[in-house]
């Protein structure tokens, strides 16, 4: 039943990594390293031209495995409006600061994935960049993977 288990696992997260890797801008993937507890996975994200002008649209994938088993994360990103120094500059409240985009539950071979979009006002004309950065972390706070520092920019 396990090994069943973790083939389901293996399944889900290749596919999800096949489709996100061929839809992810070069610059905009990264892996999801461990800060504290255990883990480690993929962040993707992809900015459409959607809504051009009107709202920002992005939509991305997270997937992780090596997990807890059976444990609840929220998936997060925050932005820093001062982009390509490769240093993301965390604001302590939203709009900028940490936004929950989706929730994803590790199965019992400690391996989960979940797809998000976010809509919002766009933070610049077509053309402006600012970076972002993701973490996954359990919603008890003891299990915490971060992605690099990335720019993104407005389609």
């Amino acid at each position: 039943m396990k090994r069943l288990v973790l083939l389901i696992a293996l399944v889900t997260l290749t596919a999800v990594g096949a489709a996100s890797v061929a839809q992810a801008e070069p610059g905009l993937q990264s892996t999801l390293t461990a800060v504290s507890g255990q883990g480690t996975g993929h962040v993707e994200v992809s900015p459409t031209a959607q809504g051009q002008g009107a709202v920002f649209v992005a939509e991305g994938a997270a997937a992780v495995h090596g997990a807890l088993p059976n444990m609840t994360f929220v998936v997060q990103r925050a932005i820093d409006f001062t982009p390509n120094d490769g240093v993301c500059t965390i604001a302590p409240a939203p709009p900028a600061g940490w936004i929950t985009l989706t929730t994803l539950t590790t199965s019992e071979a400690g391996a989960g994935a979940a797809h998000f979009e976010r809509v919002a006002p766009p933070p610049g004309p077509s053309g402006f960049q600012f970076d972002i950065v993701f973490r996954v972390m359990s919603t008890d706070g003891t299990q915490l993977m971060m992605s690099d520092c990335m720019t993104v920019t407005v389609k």
